[in-house]
């Protein structure tokens, strides 16, 4: 089994040194999603050992972007082990992250439970939540740029129809 290895140089002014990720627990992440101030948050779930998580991370980042100006609010969680902090706040460096990113710190079933009882825990997991905090949705496993357009997409065209009913879609 080869295992794919992420390599950050910083620069060396130190501008290159990636920031500390925060810690956060699954109360944690609801209380973000609340105060994103977005019509839909995406909570990504993600590690540096896992290759579908690193390939999926560009495409979220570049849909976060695309899809900002309508609402639509991205916060990343790394499941790394706190020993890996450094190497996970690397990875969002090197691809330029401008979102609100964290550590999970919190054991992995409460943490699972408390966000999404229907994820099984299989990285990468997308989780869609409305601006009050409510799951609308929950996708594990590598999403390609196009089905997160779509999945953003349904959900606003939804949202847009009648924002005080949002439906739990089913994936």
């Amino acid at each position: 089994m080869l295992l794919a290895a992420v390599t950050v140089t910083p620069r060396a002014d130190g501008a290159g040194a990636p920031p500390p990720l925060a810690d956060i627990d699954s109360a944690g992440v609801l209380e973000q999603v609340r105060s994103a101030g977005g019509r839909l948050v995406l909570v990504n779930v993600w590690a540096t050992w896992c290759r579908p998580c690193l390939e999926e991370l560009p495409d979220l980042l570049a849909a976060a972007r695309h899809h900002r100006a309508r609402g639509v609010r991205l916060l990343l969680v790394s499941a790394d082990f706190p020993d890996q902090r450094d190497a996970a706040a690397a990875v969002l460096a090197r691809l330029g992250a401008d979102v609100p990113a964290f550590l999970k710190a919190e054991p992995d079933m409460p943490f699972i439970e408390r966000l999404a009882p229907e994820w099984t825990g299989a990285l990468p997991a997308t989780l869609l939540f409305d601006g009050q905090g409510r799951l609308l949705a929950v996708h594990e496993g590598r999403l390609t740029r196009q089905a997160i357009d779509g999945l953003i997409a349904a959900h606003l065209v939804q949202s847009d129809a009648d924002p005080h009913d949002a439906v739990r879609a089913e994936e």
